[in-house]
């Protein structure tokens, strides 16, 4: 185990040979499963009813795994951003600032 660990998946503890994906909804990892038994890929699911719901998958399959692991967490992920009212503005000020740089820029090189 990584002492620093930013994703919901990890090698087996005890069997390097695995690989275990970690999900706090029981839905999120059952679309997980679904994922993987349209690409074909053969895995193992805790049976426990309570969180973390454990996915194990051998890592020969890992990139593909490791994908479908990440479709999955997109599609149930919260905008960066979710005011609008924030992000555009955050946009606004952005685009103003790179604006009045080139401006500056241009000036600056015409003399």
């Amino acid at each position: 185990m990584a002492l620093l660990n930013l994703t919901n998946f990890d090698d087996h503890p005890e069997d390097p040979t695995w690989l275990v994906f970690r999900f706090e909804s029981d839905m999120i990892a059952r679309e997980f499963c679904v994922e993987l038994e349209r690409l074909g890929i053969r895995y193992e699911r805790d049976d426990r009813s309570n969180s973390p719901f454990l996915v194990g998958v051998k890592q020969h399959y890992r990139e593909k795994a490791v994908r479908a692991n990440y479709l999955v967490l997109g599609r149930h992920r919260e905008p960066f951003m979710a005011d609008p009212v924030l992000r555009w503005t955050v946009i606004s000020v952005t685009i103003g600032m790179v604006t009045l740089a080139i401006v500056g820029f241009l000036l600056s090189t015409r003399s």
